[in-house]
């Protein structure tokens, strides 16, 4: 269902692409230096966090809402 796809595509694809200008303007600028570890850690927390929040979303519209309900009353 394209109802349901379409808002993370965009939101996530948009999202994507300005992390991506963000790093790229980082480490093109001098900002950010791969070399320094605070540095890389940050990169990895940014792109982390990303990633998790990507299949945190996606298990919340494709995987749960098909789960069976079990027990209960």
């Amino acid at each position: 269902d394209m109802a349901r796809v379409l808002p993370i595509v965009v939101q996530y694809g948009i999202g994507a692409i300005l992390l991506a200008i963000g790093i790229w303007s980082g480490l093109s600028g001098g900002y950010l230096d791969l070399d320094n570890p605070r540095d890389r850690r940050l990169l990895y927390i940014l792109v982390g966090g990303f990633l998790f929040l990507l299949a945190l979303v996606s298990v919340f519209t494709f995987w749960l809402p098909y789960v069976p309900q079990e027990g209960g009353a």
